[in-house]
């Protein structure tokens, strides 16, 4: 399975996400439109604002409500919040700060650089 991410600023945005989750990239798919890494067995794709033509699509329209969020699982407390923390530090921004959930879960929401919405969760707290 693949996910991918549109953005003017992809390289920088797989920057983002590769330093924040220590994710690795599958370097022979690194073009000048397209970056991944693997999450465990998804990998997490970075395209270029050009994909969108040459894949057929229409590009988002800012402003538009989240479609989506990625959620990374963090197998303690602890790495969520040193996760949650680096982050913060290369432009993540908080959208809620660390709660326990109703089933649960201790989760942490925020945005990227580019806005798109992420989950932390620890399951297992």
């Amino acid at each position: 399975m693949q996910v991918s991410l549109f953005s003017e600023e992809f390289i920088a945005l797989s920057e983002f996400y590769r330093d924040v989750f220590e994710l690795p990239e599958v370097v022979d798919l690194r073009s000048d439109v397209f970056r991944g890494y693997m999450a465990g067995e998804v990998m997490v794709g970075f395209s270029a604002i050009a994909a969108y033509e040459m894949l057929g699509l229409d590009q988002r329209m800012p402003g538009e409500h989240d479609q989506t969020a990625f959620t990374f699982k963090c197998e303690t407390k602890d790495a969520l919040d040193s996760c949650l923390e680096k982050a913060l530090a290369r432009g993540g921004t908080i959208v809620q700060e660390q709660f326990m959930t109703y089933y649960n879960w201790y989760m942490a929401v925020l945005r990227d650089p580019d806005g798109n919405a992420i989950r932390l969760a620890c399951t297992t707290p």
